[in-house]
Protein backbone atom coordinates (compact mmCIF):
# COMPACT_ATOMS: atom_id res chain seq x y z
CA UNK A 1 0.00 0.00 0.00
CA UNK A 2 3.11 2.26 0.74
CA UNK A 3 6.06 3.14 -1.63
CA UNK A 4 4.16 5.18 -3.89
CA UNK A 5 5.61 8.72 -5.36
CA UNK A 6 3.71 11.73 -5.76
CA UNK A 7 3.96 15.54 -6.53
CA UNK A 8 2.32 16.36 -3.19
CA UNK A 9 1.36 14.80 -0.16
CA UNK A 10 -1.61 16.78 1.98
CA UNK A 11 -1.52 15.65 5.74
CA UNK A 12 -4.95 16.15 7.01
CA UNK A 13 -8.11 16.65 5.54
CA UNK A 14 -9.93 19.51 6.92
CA UNK A 15 -10.92 23.09 5.59
CA UNK A 16 -7.18 23.53 4.62
CA UNK A 17 -5.85 20.40 3.64
CA UNK A 18 -9.03 18.90 1.65
CA UNK A 19 -9.53 22.15 -0.61
CA UNK A 20 -5.97 22.89 -0.59
CA UNK A 21 -5.64 19.66 -2.41
CA UNK A 22 -8.49 19.86 -4.68
CA UNK A 23 -7.35 22.51 -5.95
CA UNK A 24 -3.55 21.03 -6.71
CA UNK A 25 -5.15 17.84 -8.16
CA UNK A 26 -6.68 20.29 -10.42
CA UNK A 27 -4.03 21.80 -11.01
CA UNK A 28 -2.08 19.16 -12.11
CA UNK A 29 -0.11 18.23 -9.58
CA UNK A 30 -0.11 13.76 -8.80
CA UNK A 31 -1.34 14.64 -4.94
CA UNK A 32 -2.13 12.62 -2.30
CA UNK A 33 -4.24 13.21 0.26
CA UNK A 34 -4.33 11.83 4.20
CA UNK A 35 -6.35 11.86 7.02
CA UNK A 36 -6.52 9.68 9.93
CA UNK A 37 -10.70 9.20 10.21
CA UNK A 38 -12.60 8.02 7.85
CA UNK A 39 -14.39 11.06 6.60
CA UNK A 40 -12.85 14.71 5.35
CA UNK A 41 -13.73 17.40 7.32
CA UNK A 42 -11.77 17.66 10.10
CA UNK A 43 -12.96 19.81 12.93
CA UNK A 44 -16.10 20.84 10.78
CA UNK A 45 -16.44 17.01 10.01
CA UNK A 46 -20.26 15.56 10.08
CA UNK A 47 -21.57 12.20 11.55
CA UNK A 48 -25.09 10.90 11.12
CA UNK A 49 -26.46 8.73 13.82
CA UNK A 50 -30.02 7.10 14.83
CA UNK A 51 -31.40 9.37 11.94
CA UNK A 52 -29.50 12.88 12.83
CA UNK A 53 -26.73 14.56 10.93
CA UNK A 54 -24.37 16.70 12.58
CA UNK A 55 -21.34 18.29 13.52
CA UNK A 56 -19.47 17.38 16.48
CA UNK A 57 -20.29 21.05 17.93
CA UNK A 58 -21.09 24.12 17.05
CA UNK A 59 -19.77 25.26 13.03
CA UNK A 60 -20.10 28.04 11.85
CA UNK A 61 -18.86 30.07 8.74
CA UNK A 62 -19.31 34.08 6.97
CA UNK A 63 -19.39 35.95 4.96
CA UNK A 64 -22.37 34.11 3.68
CA UNK A 65 -21.78 35.56 0.12
CA UNK A 66 -18.99 36.78 -2.65
CA UNK A 67 -16.50 34.34 -0.17
CA UNK A 68 -14.14 31.84 -0.55
CA UNK A 69 -17.09 29.03 0.03
CA UNK A 70 -18.66 30.29 -3.42
CA UNK A 71 -15.49 30.62 -5.15
CA UNK A 72 -14.46 26.64 -4.19
CA UNK A 73 -17.91 25.32 -5.06
CA UNK A 74 -17.37 26.85 -8.67
CA UNK A 75 -13.73 26.07 -8.52
CA UNK A 76 -14.27 22.37 -8.23
CA UNK A 77 -17.95 22.00 -9.63
CA UNK A 78 -18.78 20.92 -6.08
CA UNK A 79 -22.34 19.32 -5.92
CA UNK A 80 -22.75 21.00 -3.36
CA UNK A 81 -25.77 23.86 -1.70
CA UNK A 82 -24.87 26.63 0.00
CA UNK A 83 -27.26 27.93 2.49
CA UNK A 84 -27.20 31.03 4.06
CA UNK A 85 -31.22 31.98 5.25
CA UNK A 86 -31.91 35.60 6.27
CA UNK A 87 -32.27 35.66 10.05
CA UNK A 88 -30.54 32.42 10.96
CA UNK A 89 -29.11 33.80 14.49
CA UNK A 90 -30.51 35.41 17.49
CA UNK A 91 -28.41 37.25 19.83
CA UNK A 92 -29.47 37.13 23.14
CA UNK A 93 -28.35 39.76 25.89
CA UNK A 94 -28.79 39.14 29.74
CA UNK A 95 -30.45 42.81 30.70
CA UNK A 96 -29.68 44.23 34.11
CA UNK A 97 -33.02 42.24 35.23
CA UNK A 98 -31.56 38.95 34.39
CA UNK A 99 -33.84 38.11 31.81
CA UNK A 100 -31.95 37.00 28.30
CA UNK A 101 -33.43 39.24 25.46
CA UNK A 102 -32.97 39.38 21.89
CA UNK A 103 -30.36 41.92 20.86
CA UNK A 104 -30.47 45.00 20.00
CA UNK A 105 -31.75 46.24 22.81
CA UNK A 106 -34.20 49.64 22.23
CA UNK A 107 -31.24 51.77 23.83
CA UNK A 108 -28.41 50.83 22.15
CA UNK A 109 -30.41 51.45 18.71
CA UNK A 110 -28.29 55.16 17.76
CA UNK A 111 -25.31 53.02 19.60
CA UNK A 112 -25.07 50.43 17.15
CA UNK A 113 -25.77 52.46 14.45
CA UNK A 114 -23.03 54.85 14.76
CA UNK A 115 -20.76 52.17 15.71
CA UNK A 116 -21.53 50.21 12.48
CA UNK A 117 -21.29 53.48 10.11
CA UNK A 118 -17.84 53.79 11.78
CA UNK A 119 -16.25 50.45 11.12
CA UNK A 120 -17.49 50.08 7.78
CA UNK A 121 -15.97 53.55 7.11
CA UNK A 122 -12.23 51.90 7.90
CA UNK A 123 -10.33 51.54 5.04
CA UNK A 124 -7.66 48.68 3.73
CA UNK A 125 -4.77 51.00 4.08
CA UNK A 126 -5.85 51.81 7.80
CA UNK A 127 -6.93 48.38 8.48
CA UNK A 128 -3.43 47.37 7.61
CA UNK A 129 -2.47 49.91 10.58
CA UNK A 130 -4.63 47.71 13.44
CA UNK A 131 -2.18 44.51 13.71
CA UNK A 132 -0.94 45.93 16.58
CA UNK A 133 -4.19 46.96 18.49
CA UNK A 134 -6.68 45.00 20.01
CA UNK A 135 -10.61 44.85 18.85
CA UNK A 136 -11.06 45.86 22.78
CA UNK A 137 -8.88 49.16 22.44
CA UNK A 138 -11.11 49.39 18.96
CA UNK A 139 -14.12 49.23 20.30
CA UNK A 140 -13.40 51.12 23.38
CA UNK A 141 -12.29 54.20 21.47
CA UNK A 142 -16.01 54.35 19.95
CA UNK A 143 -17.04 54.96 23.32
CA UNK A 144 -19.56 52.54 23.28
CA UNK A 145 -22.03 51.34 25.65
CA UNK A 146 -21.00 48.36 28.16
CA UNK A 147 -24.21 46.35 26.10
CA UNK A 148 -22.42 46.87 22.62
CA UNK A 149 -19.14 46.22 24.20
CA UNK A 150 -19.97 43.05 25.36
CA UNK A 151 -21.65 41.76 22.08
CA UNK A 152 -18.80 42.49 20.72
CA UNK A 153 -16.87 40.33 23.03
CA UNK A 154 -19.09 37.49 22.47
CA UNK A 155 -18.80 37.99 18.92
CA UNK A 156 -14.68 38.19 19.16
CA UNK A 157 -15.02 34.36 21.50
CA UNK A 158 -17.56 32.71 18.66
CA UNK A 159 -16.32 33.85 15.24
CA UNK A 160 -12.24 33.98 16.16
CA UNK A 161 -12.46 32.07 19.59
CA UNK A 162 -10.14 34.83 21.34
CA UNK A 163 -10.33 36.92 24.13
CA UNK A 164 -11.59 40.25 22.70
CA UNK A 165 -8.58 41.83 24.68
CA UNK A 166 -6.04 39.85 22.48
CA UNK A 167 -7.70 39.93 19.28
CA UNK A 168 -5.97 41.81 16.19
CA UNK A 169 -8.26 44.77 15.52
CA UNK A 170 -7.34 43.91 12.03
CA UNK A 171 -8.50 40.50 11.50
CA UNK A 172 -11.97 41.33 13.42
CA UNK A 173 -12.62 44.53 11.46
CA UNK A 174 -11.82 43.63 8.17
CA UNK A 175 -14.04 40.30 9.11
CA UNK A 176 -16.99 42.37 10.43
CA UNK A 177 -16.58 44.44 7.51
CA UNK A 178 -17.65 41.40 5.16
CA UNK A 179 -20.17 40.07 7.55
CA UNK A 180 -21.96 43.61 7.22
CA UNK A 181 -22.24 44.00 4.05
CA UNK A 182 -22.60 40.02 2.86
CA UNK A 183 -24.26 38.12 5.40
CA UNK A 184 -23.00 36.98 8.70
CA UNK A 185 -24.09 33.08 8.76
CA UNK A 186 -24.00 30.03 6.37
CA UNK A 187 -24.42 26.55 6.34
CA UNK A 188 -24.62 23.55 3.83
CA UNK A 189 -27.76 21.27 2.58
CA UNK A 190 -26.36 17.79 4.29
CA UNK A 191 -24.17 19.54 7.09
CA UNK A 192 -21.04 21.37 7.14
CA UNK A 193 -18.80 18.28 6.31
CA UNK A 194 -20.71 17.69 2.87
CA UNK A 195 -18.42 20.48 1.21
CA UNK A 196 -14.76 18.83 2.72
CA UNK A 197 -16.16 15.72 1.67
CA UNK A 198 -16.81 17.27 -1.55
CA UNK A 199 -13.36 18.03 -1.75
CA UNK A 200 -11.66 14.95 -1.46
CA UNK A 201 -14.05 13.43 -3.98
CA UNK A 202 -12.97 15.85 -6.32
CA UNK A 203 -9.10 14.91 -5.70
CA UNK A 204 -10.13 11.59 -7.07
CA UNK A 205 -11.73 12.92 -9.88
CA UNK A 206 -9.08 14.54 -11.00
CA UNK A 207 -6.71 11.80 -11.00
CA UNK A 208 -5.21 12.14 -7.38
CA UNK A 209 -5.68 10.01 -4.46
CA UNK A 210 -7.32 10.23 -0.76
CA UNK A 211 -6.36 7.96 1.75
CA UNK A 212 -8.19 7.70 4.70
CA UNK A 213 -7.95 6.43 8.22
CA UNK A 214 -4.20 6.59 7.65
CA UNK A 215 -2.59 8.64 10.69
CA UNK A 216 0.94 10.30 9.52
CA UNK A 217 3.97 9.32 11.83
CA UNK A 218 6.38 11.01 10.66
CA UNK A 219 7.69 13.57 7.55
CA UNK A 220 10.95 12.19 6.51
CA UNK A 221 13.51 15.04 5.76
CA UNK A 222 17.15 13.93 4.07
CA UNK A 223 19.30 16.98 3.38
CA UNK A 224 17.23 19.63 4.35
CA UNK A 225 14.83 18.23 2.07
CA UNK A 226 11.47 16.37 2.57
CA UNK A 227 10.74 13.21 1.24
CA UNK A 228 7.34 12.23 1.71
CA UNK A 229 6.04 10.76 4.72
CA UNK A 230 5.36 7.82 6.95
CA UNK A 231 2.32 6.45 8.11
CA UNK A 232 0.27 3.44 10.19
CA UNK A 233 -0.25 2.25 5.98
CA UNK A 234 3.41 2.72 5.05
CA UNK A 235 5.65 4.93 3.17
CA UNK A 236 4.86 7.53 0.70
CA UNK A 237 6.62 9.99 -0.79
CA UNK A 238 7.31 12.77 -2.56
CA UNK A 239 9.22 16.19 -2.27
CA UNK A 240 6.29 18.77 -1.18
CA UNK A 241 4.51 18.39 2.01
CA UNK A 242 2.06 20.19 2.62
CA UNK A 243 0.88 20.14 6.77
CA UNK A 244 -2.95 20.52 7.74
CA UNK A 245 -2.00 19.11 11.40
CA UNK A 246 -1.50 22.21 12.82
CA UNK A 247 2.36 24.08 12.90
CA UNK A 248 3.16 22.93 16.46
CA UNK A 249 2.70 19.47 15.98
CA UNK A 250 4.23 19.24 12.18
CA UNK A 251 7.87 21.58 13.54
CA UNK A 252 7.66 19.28 16.90
CA UNK A 253 6.80 15.87 16.28
CA UNK A 254 5.98 15.31 12.64
CA UNK A 255 9.47 16.49 11.62
CA UNK A 256 11.04 17.06 14.55
CA UNK A 257 13.11 19.83 16.29
CA UNK A 258 16.64 19.02 15.04
CA UNK A 259 15.47 19.76 11.39
CA UNK A 260 15.13 23.67 12.31
CA UNK A 261 17.07 26.64 13.83
CA UNK A 262 16.29 26.67 17.54
CA UNK A 263 15.33 30.32 17.02
CA UNK A 264 12.31 29.36 14.50
CA UNK A 265 11.65 26.03 17.48
CA UNK A 266 11.31 28.83 20.19
CA UNK A 267 9.05 31.15 17.94
CA UNK A 268 6.65 27.76 17.07
CA UNK A 269 6.58 26.77 20.61
CA UNK A 270 5.56 30.51 21.82
CA UNK A 271 2.56 30.65 19.20
CA UNK A 272 -0.84 31.10 20.74
CA UNK A 273 -3.25 29.00 20.45
CA UNK A 274 -7.20 29.75 20.16
CA UNK A 275 -9.34 29.22 22.79
CA UNK A 276 -11.76 26.01 22.80
CA UNK A 277 -15.05 25.19 23.11
CA UNK A 278 -16.53 22.23 25.20
CA UNK A 279 -19.99 21.65 25.57
CA UNK A 280 -23.08 19.19 25.44
CA UNK A 281 -25.14 17.87 22.17
CA UNK A 282 -28.76 17.78 23.07
CA UNK A 283 -30.78 15.16 21.20
CA UNK A 284 -34.36 16.16 21.75
CA UNK A 285 -37.93 14.12 20.94
CA UNK A 286 -39.92 17.23 19.73
CA UNK A 287 -38.02 20.42 18.63
CA UNK A 288 -37.52 23.58 20.75
CA UNK A 289 -35.66 25.91 19.18
CA UNK A 290 -37.08 28.20 15.69
CA UNK A 291 -34.03 29.50 14.76
CA UNK A 292 -30.39 27.64 13.38
CA UNK A 293 -28.22 29.58 15.22
CA UNK A 294 -28.48 31.47 18.93
CA UNK A 295 -25.96 33.18 20.88
CA UNK A 296 -26.25 34.47 24.65
CA UNK A 297 -24.00 36.29 26.58
CA UNK A 298 -23.86 39.15 29.96
CA UNK A 299 -21.81 42.11 30.70
CA UNK A 300 -19.42 39.66 33.26
CA UNK A 301 -19.42 36.50 31.08
CA UNK A 302 -17.77 36.78 27.72
CA UNK A 303 -13.85 35.43 27.95
CA UNK A 304 -11.21 38.41 28.37
CA UNK A 305 -7.58 37.62 29.66
CA UNK A 306 -8.61 38.02 33.45
CA UNK A 307 -11.75 35.56 32.93
CA UNK A 308 -9.72 33.00 31.08
CA UNK A 309 -7.18 32.83 34.04
CA UNK A 310 -9.98 32.17 36.23
CA UNK A 311 -11.28 29.61 34.28
CA UNK A 312 -8.41 27.53 33.80
CA UNK A 313 -9.01 27.17 37.75
CA UNK A 314 -12.93 26.47 37.09
CA UNK A 315 -13.68 29.76 38.08
CA UNK A 316 -16.91 30.75 36.23
CA UNK A 317 -19.20 33.39 36.47
CA UNK A 318 -22.96 32.02 37.53
CA UNK A 319 -24.18 31.47 33.84
CA UNK A 320 -21.86 31.36 30.52
CA UNK A 321 -21.67 32.45 27.38
CA UNK A 322 -22.71 30.06 24.77
CA UNK A 323 -23.52 29.57 21.10
CA UNK A 324 -25.68 27.09 19.79
CA UNK A 325 -26.18 25.71 16.44
CA UNK A 326 -29.42 23.42 15.69
CA UNK A 327 -28.42 21.64 12.06
CA UNK A 328 -31.86 20.69 11.28
CA UNK A 329 -33.21 24.24 11.33
CA UNK A 330 -30.91 24.96 8.43
CA UNK A 331 -31.40 22.04 6.51
CA UNK A 332 -35.02 19.79 7.79
CA UNK A 333 -33.23 16.36 6.48
CA UNK A 334 -30.60 16.61 8.80
CA UNK A 335 -33.04 15.66 12.23
CA UNK A 336 -35.82 12.69 12.15
CA UNK A 337 -39.35 14.17 11.73
CA UNK A 338 -40.55 15.70 15.00
CA UNK A 339 -36.63 15.93 16.68
CA UNK A 340 -34.07 18.41 17.04
CA UNK A 341 -30.64 18.14 17.93
CA UNK A 342 -28.99 21.16 19.80
CA UNK A 343 -25.55 21.35 19.77
CA UNK A 344 -24.56 23.75 22.13
CA UNK A 345 -20.47 24.92 23.21
CA UNK A 346 -19.10 27.64 25.42
CA UNK A 347 -15.72 29.04 25.65
CA UNK A 348 -13.07 27.36 27.46
CA UNK A 349 -9.31 27.16 27.83
CA UNK A 350 -7.29 24.62 25.37
CA UNK A 351 -5.61 22.54 27.40
CA UNK A 352 -6.83 18.61 26.63
CA UNK A 353 -5.51 18.00 30.60
CA UNK A 354 -8.86 20.22 32.05
CA UNK A 355 -9.68 18.64 35.18
CA UNK A 356 -12.71 20.98 35.48
CA UNK A 357 -14.78 19.70 32.50
CA UNK A 358 -18.01 19.02 35.01
CA UNK A 359 -18.28 22.61 35.85
CA UNK A 360 -17.84 23.65 32.36
CA UNK A 361 -21.01 21.61 31.53
CA UNK A 362 -22.98 22.12 34.47
CA UNK A 363 -22.73 25.61 33.77
CA UNK A 364 -23.70 25.82 30.24
CA UNK A 365 -26.81 23.56 30.78
CA UNK A 366 -27.90 25.67 34.35
CA UNK A 367 -27.37 28.68 31.22
CA UNK A 368 -30.00 27.25 28.90
CA UNK A 369 -32.19 25.98 31.56
CA UNK A 370 -32.77 29.67 32.30
CA UNK A 371 -33.18 30.70 28.62
CA UNK A 372 -35.25 27.66 27.58
CA UNK A 373 -36.39 25.49 30.42
CA UNK A 374 -38.61 23.84 27.86
CA UNK A 375 -35.51 22.24 26.49
CA UNK A 376 -34.39 19.93 28.93
CA UNK A 377 -37.86 18.60 29.05
CA UNK A 378 -37.59 16.64 26.18
CA UNK A 379 -33.72 15.34 25.83
CA UNK A 380 -33.77 11.88 24.91
CA UNK A 381 -30.33 11.34 25.54
CA UNK A 382 -27.09 14.27 25.14
CA UNK A 383 -23.59 13.56 24.56
CA UNK A 384 -20.80 15.85 26.02
CA UNK A 385 -17.41 16.58 24.12
CA UNK A 386 -14.55 18.58 25.73
CA UNK A 387 -11.00 19.83 24.27
CA UNK A 388 -9.57 16.40 24.37
CA UNK A 389 -12.49 15.29 22.05
CA UNK A 390 -11.25 18.09 19.78
CA UNK A 391 -8.08 17.09 19.78
CA UNK A 392 -8.88 13.13 19.39
CA UNK A 393 -10.26 14.17 16.33
CA UNK A 394 -8.28 16.61 14.91
CA UNK A 395 -4.25 17.82 15.87
CA UNK A 396 -2.32 16.01 18.86
CA UNK A 397 -1.59 17.55 21.71
CA UNK A 398 2.24 18.52 21.60
CA UNK A 399 2.56 21.38 24.35
CA UNK A 400 1.00 22.29 27.99
CA UNK A 401 -1.96 24.18 27.98
CA UNK A 402 -2.73 23.28 24.11
CA UNK A 403 -4.14 20.90 21.69
CA UNK A 404 -7.57 21.40 22.36
CA UNK A 405 -8.04 24.96 20.80
CA UNK A 406 -10.84 25.43 18.65
CA UNK A 407 -9.39 27.06 15.35
CA UNK A 408 -5.62 26.74 15.82
CA UNK A 409 -3.63 29.44 16.68
CA UNK A 410 -5.18 32.51 18.27
CA UNK A 411 -6.13 35.61 15.85
CA UNK A 412 -4.25 38.08 18.00
CA UNK A 413 -1.77 40.94 18.44
CA UNK A 414 1.35 39.58 16.93
CA UNK A 415 0.06 36.64 14.93
CA UNK A 416 -2.16 38.38 12.46
CA UNK A 417 -1.65 40.22 8.85
CA UNK A 418 1.94 40.84 8.43
CA UNK A 419 2.63 39.00 11.54
CA UNK A 420 0.95 35.49 10.39
CA UNK A 421 3.34 32.64 10.43
CA UNK A 422 4.60 32.24 7.17
CA UNK A 423 2.95 28.90 5.14
CA UNK A 424 6.27 28.23 3.75
CA UNK A 425 8.26 26.42 6.57
CA UNK A 426 12.23 26.94 6.35
CA UNK A 427 12.58 23.49 5.74
CA UNK A 428 12.45 22.65 1.58
CA UNK A 429 9.30 21.34 0.56
CA UNK A 430 7.35 21.76 3.45
CA UNK A 431 4.09 24.03 3.69
CA UNK A 432 1.33 24.90 6.11
CA UNK A 433 -2.34 25.11 5.46
CA UNK A 434 -5.06 25.63 7.13
CA UNK A 435 -5.97 28.53 10.03
CA UNK A 436 -2.08 28.26 11.13
CA UNK A 437 -0.74 29.63 8.06
CA UNK A 438 -2.08 31.23 4.55
CA UNK A 439 -5.57 32.65 5.19
CA UNK A 440 -7.72 35.02 7.75
CA UNK A 441 -11.15 35.95 8.89
CA UNK A 442 -13.81 33.54 10.42
CA UNK A 443 -12.13 29.44 11.16
CA UNK A 444 -13.77 27.72 8.86
CA UNK A 445 -13.96 30.21 5.99
CA UNK A 446 -10.09 31.22 6.99
CA UNK A 447 -9.29 27.38 6.35
CA UNK A 448 -10.10 27.37 2.63
CA UNK A 449 -8.81 30.71 1.96
CA UNK A 450 -5.46 29.03 2.95
CA UNK A 451 -6.58 26.84 1.15
CA UNK A 452 -6.20 28.89 -2.07
CA UNK A 453 -3.67 30.34 -1.24
CA UNK A 454 -1.20 27.54 -0.38
CA UNK A 455 -2.09 25.96 -3.43
CA UNK A 456 -1.48 28.77 -5.70
CA UNK A 457 2.10 29.21 -3.52
CA UNK A 458 2.45 25.35 -4.05
CA UNK A 459 1.60 25.05 -7.48
CA UNK A 460 4.19 28.42 -8.43
CA UNK A 461 7.18 26.32 -6.08
CA UNK A 462 6.74 23.03 -8.38
CA UNK A 463 6.43 25.05 -11.26
CA UNK A 464 9.99 26.39 -10.35
CA UNK A 465 11.63 23.30 -8.71
CA UNK A 466 10.14 20.07 -10.69
CA UNK A 467 13.37 19.82 -12.93
CA UNK A 468 15.09 19.56 -9.60
CA UNK A 469 12.89 17.12 -8.66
Amino acid sequence: MGNQTYDVIVIGAGPGGSSCAALLAKGGMKTLLLDKNDRAGGKALTLSSKGFSYELWPVTGGPAHNCRWDELIRELELDVELLNPEGAANMLYRSSSGEYVPYPIPEDAEALGTFMTSLLSVGPEEIATLDEVTFHEFVSSQQVPQSLYSIMALWSNIVFVSPMDLLAASEAVKTLQEMLSSGSVMYFKGGYGKVFEGCAQAVERYGSKVQLQTRVEQIIVEDGQVRGVTTDKGAFHAPIVISNAGIQPTVLKLVGEEHFDKGYVNYVKELVPSLGLMGIRYFLSKPVLERPMYFAVSDDNYFNVELSEKAKAGELPDDVAFMIVVPSNFDPDLAPAGKQCVLAATPCPPGVDTKNAQVFWDKLEQTIAKVWPELLQYVEHKEYFSTADVSSITRDHILPGQGGECIGLGQIVGQCGRHKPSAKAPLRGLFYVGCDAGGYGCGTHQGVDSGFNVAHMVLQYHQIHQKAF
